[in-house]
């Protein structure tokens, strides 16, 4: 699993530039970036292939510590959420193998990103300022219908992922 770091999130953690990573199935792929939801740096992933997404407020710079475990948990947790059953989700996982740091994956994919971010912020009346997961803000993201490379209609996020998902 690669997870690209857009240069912001670079600057948030203090991290070096990472190294752009072999190529991947899309599917494997996610952009991460932090973006500050009712004051409070958050941290947004979005799957490079169908643009399924999360969000974790209260995000810290000493967070970068264990970015890939806590980005594994953040995605097998709003997987479950979205209703994916945990035959599907140790599928992705086993399939996705290890977690590395990369540079983001390209212009659409980060298009991808941007365009979450401002769905987040048209619906930031829907953050939990008490809690780190974003279920409700994730529900958002993950069922508005939205168009992805491939897709002739648009469609929500998580119908998309299903359907890789169904083909592993």
């Amino acid at each position: 699993m690669q997870l690209g770091i857009t240069i912001p999130l670079e600057r948030f953690l203090k991290i070096e530039k990472p190294p752009y990573g072999q190529a991947l199935d899309n599917l494997f792929c996610w952009e991460l970036h932090v973006i500050l939801l009712q004051g409070q740096p958050s941290l947004i992933g979005v799957n490079c292939g169908t643009r399924f997404s999360f969000v974790r407020a209260g995000f810290s710079s000493q967070d970068g510590k264990q970015l890939s475990s806590l980005v594994v948990g953040e995605i097998e947790e709003s997987l479950r959420e979205a209703g994916i059953s945990d035959g599907y989700i140790g599928k992705y996982m086993k399939k996705a193998r290890e977690p590395q740091l990369t540079k983001t994956h390209g212009r659409s994919q980060v298009a991808y990103l941007n365009k979450a971010v401002e769905l987040l912020m048209w619906n930031d009346v829907a953050f939990d300022s008490l809690g780190k997961r974003q279920s409700l803000l994730n529900d958002i993201l993950n069922r508005t219908p939205t168009k992805c490379t491939g897709c002739k209609e648009p469609e929500p996020p998580v119908c998309r992922l299903l359907e890789m998902l169904e083909n592993l």
